[in-house]
């Protein structure tokens, strides 16, 4: 007895799912990347407007990026910089023993 399966894979953390509007904002990307922790080369090339607002917040600094987990993937972790920018606690830096 054969089954068939059918496997549905979705490249998108929300990003594209944003009014263009929103697309345009460096705060509201952010916010979608702060929450997924990772973004596919597909959404954050979806169209002109997500595309420039990424490059944008790779200048600012918001995020490190980190392309080790697999095409199309990128994770993105909030920097210092960017979790003072969505207004979230900053923790300071350890003190190291002498």
């Amino acid at each position: 007895m054969s089954r068939d399966f059918v496997h549905v894979c979705s490249f998108t953390v929300g990003l594209d799912e944003l009014t263009r509007k929103k697309q345009r904002s460096s705060l509201e990307v952010a916010r979608v990347l702060a929450e997924a922790g990772r973004f596919s080369v597909f959404e954050a090339t979806a169209n002109i407007d997500i595309a420039r607002t990424m490059n944008r917040l790779e200048r600012l600094g918001g995020f490190e990026y980190d392309n080790e987990t697999g095409y199309p993937w990128t994770k993105a972790t909030l920097t210092a910089a960017g979790k003072r920018a969505l207004g979230m606690s900053v923790d300071p830096p350890s003190e190291i023993a002498p």
